[in-house]
């Protein structure tokens, strides 16, 4: 909102002022209006139990029956009074919305466990019978008033109301069988076979495999007489997993139907109808997604496990991975999409551990550093050819797309133009590939086809979100009573898309520019990186391009305690208020970040801007 308006406003309908232009402001509200005069009401009662009840059969035979609860019920009361601020916030009459929302999750778990030692050899088994189920009901009514004064839908105009009720189920049926002989060589193998309801018909249940096994090396005899080795352990492991499907919805598979949003031209008018249609097309084919996991790894421990070392390499990869398939305009079905099992991606990558521990005298401590490295590929999608936008917005370069994920590169790469530089002169301009609506001073991209046109032919990956390698090294020492630990965290090689920057100094807009937009190019003023500042960007400096990536890469100072314990024979001698252990300490997180990403925090959660 403008800073030189008001936030209250007496004579106007509601007290508040609203800006004037939603393009002259940074918000389209003011917030202050939207905080006071909406209310938004929710009242939500949950209730989790838990029972269970063990029976030992026999030393060797235990049972365990477990249910499991979790209830919630939510309701939601939004009202909006007849208002006007006299800019963009006006209301002619009360709006009420009214939500129940209704979830009840149901778990019941029967285990039976075996174990039984015989002359070194130790067998286990475990079964599981295992059932989920969820019932959701949501219901929505909505209405509006001519008054202020009632608060109710009761006569209200244009009530309207909706009524869902959907419903998950998974059986499970685990089997699982561990042995291993003097703890030297070590075997587990389980069966797990699970059923959802939220997958097509004849594709519900899936079965999901895994074994691993393990050789204690320092175990055997010919190991006896090497003392400085303490453990030296190879172990390995396949197995696969399937997705949870219900994060795909109740009723994936199925095209649901959409009622009265049809629209019939009746003598020239397009108006709309209460005809229901379908939108897009069912997949009865839709499957468990299956991921396939090998992994090898080595343990070592030298001087009685006070240096360890562990190795391990894993590869990770799903075949069926389930996308939404995009469905060709022609059908009629307005670019709606089918989900399906389409796609191929692989992980694979290497973790290596190192430790130390000094366990002897009244100063001990330990240090563990830790690396690991990650490469992802997307193999393959539904077609040769395809790909996958996102992160088009008006707001954040102009809408053009801000990744890609093809056949051959990570998933979500950056994608956009190269930067070569600023036109200094229009001779510049007339000398480049021609580049729509450019001139002195705007950025110059790169003509990667080479055919003398800068278009969307010439977008490229501009780099990856995903690290090259990530390590840590984690610190603690205790002395007496005093004990002091730090963590040091970080990550080499991603890139970050810094979209924050492309409103502070894109000047896509006529306000939150930032300082630096003081050294943008002008005549007098070439040597610099920073665009001409110009109404409309006519060559679109905004664009998703390199100038907006920046390196990801930091060393964090994540987390430094010092602490002091109490004697216990201190504690029982005061016998203050009853305390029978006192510890005092002191501690920081995120003492400082080593990073060239100029942005607030290179640790984000999203893969673009912060």
């Amino acid at each position: 909102m403008q800073p030189y308006l008001p936030v209250y406003n007496p004579n106007n309908l509601g007290g508040f002022m609203g800006p004037q232009n939603s393009f002259d402001a940074s918000d389209p509200v003011n917030p202050v209006e939207r905080a006071f005069l909406v209310e938004n009401i929710n009242n939500t009662t949950r209730i989790l139990g838990t029972a269970y009840l063990k029976v030992t059969i026999a030393p060797w035979l235990k049972f365990t029956s477990t249910y499991g609860l979790d209830y919630s019920n939510v309701a939601i009361e939004n009202y909006t009074p007849i208002h006007n601020d006299g800019g963009t916030s006006i209301a002619a009459t009360a709006s009420i919305q009214n939500q129940r929302l209704l979830t009840n999750t149901q778990l019941f778990t029967q285990q039976l466990t075996f174990e039984k030692s015989f002359e070194g050899h130790n067998l286990g088994a475990t079964f599981v019978y295992e059932t989920q189920g969820q019932n959701v009901r949501n219901e929505t009514a909505s209405g509006t008033q001519s008054t202020n004064v009632v608060r109710t839908l009761n006569g209200a105009n244009n009530v309207t109301a909706n009524s869902i009720y959907e419903t998950n189920f998974i059986r499970s049926m685990v089997g699982r069988i561990t042995y291993d002989f003097n703890e030297r060589y070590l075997l587990a193998a389980s069966l797990r076979r699970d059923g959802l309801s939220v997958f097509a018909p004849g594709n519900k249940f899936e079965n999901f495999p895994a074994v691993s096994a393990g050789w204690r090396i320092d175990r055997e005899n010919f190991m006896k007489d090497v003392n400085s080795i303490s453990e030296l352990k190879l172990r390995g492991g396949y197995g696969i997993t399937g997705i949870n499907g219900v994060l795909l919805g109740n009723y994936p598979y199925l095209q649901p139907i959409q009622r009265n949003q049809s629209t019939y031209p009746f003598n020239g008018t397009v108006i709309n109808g209460n005809g229901s249609f379908y939108n897009g097309l069912s997949n009865p084919n839709l499957a468990w997604e299956k991921t396939k996991q090998a992994n090898i790894g080595l343990d070592m421990g030298f001087l009685e496990n006070r240096l360890t070392f562990v190795a391990e390499y894993f590869q990770r990869k799903t075949d069926n991975l389930i996308l939404t398939v995009p469905t060709p305009t022609s059908f009629g079905f307005g670019g709606a999409g089918t989900l399906a099992n389409v796609a191929g991606m692989e992980n694979k990558g290497f973790e290596f551990q190192a430790s130390y521990r000094k366990t002897r005298g009244d100063f001990t401590w330990n240090v563990t550093g830790l690396l690991s490295v990650i490469r992802n590929q997307v193999v393959r999608l539904n077609n040769e050819n395809a790909s996958i936008t996102a992160g088009g917005d008006a707001d954040f370069g102009g809408g053009g797309p801000l990744t890609n994920t093809v056949a051959g590169k990570p998933v979500q790469s950056f994608y956009g133009y190269v930067v070569e530089g600023i036109f200094q002169s229009e001779a510049e301009v007339t000398a480049h590939a021609k580049q729509s609506g450019a001139a002195a001073g705007d950025l110059k991209f790169k003509d990667l086809d080479g055919n003398g046109v800068i278009n969307d032919d010439d977008r490229t990956f501009i780099g990856s979100f995903l690290p090259k390698f990530s390590y840590s090294l984690n610190y603690g020492a205790n002395y007496k009573n005093f004990d002091f630990t730090v963590f040091f965290q970080g990550v080499q090689g991603n890139k970050i898309f810094n979209a924050a920057r492309i409103i502070r100094e894109g000047m896509p807009r006529l306000f939150n520019a930032d300082v630096a937009v003081l050294n943008a190019w002008t005549p007098s003023n070439t040597n610099t990186d920073m665009p001409r500042a110009v109404n409309g960007d006519p060559n679109q400096n905004v664009r998703p391009s390199t100038r907006w990536i920046e390196d990801g890469s930091y060393l964090r100072f994540k987390n430094v305690m010092i602490g002091y314990n109490a004697p216990e024979s201190w504690t029982k001698q005061t016998g203050v208020l009853g305390i029978s252990r006192l510890r005092l300490y002191v501690s920081a997180q995120n003492l400082f970040t080593v990073t060239k990403y100029s942005g607030l925090d290179p640790e984000i959660g999203s893969k673009m801007v912060r």
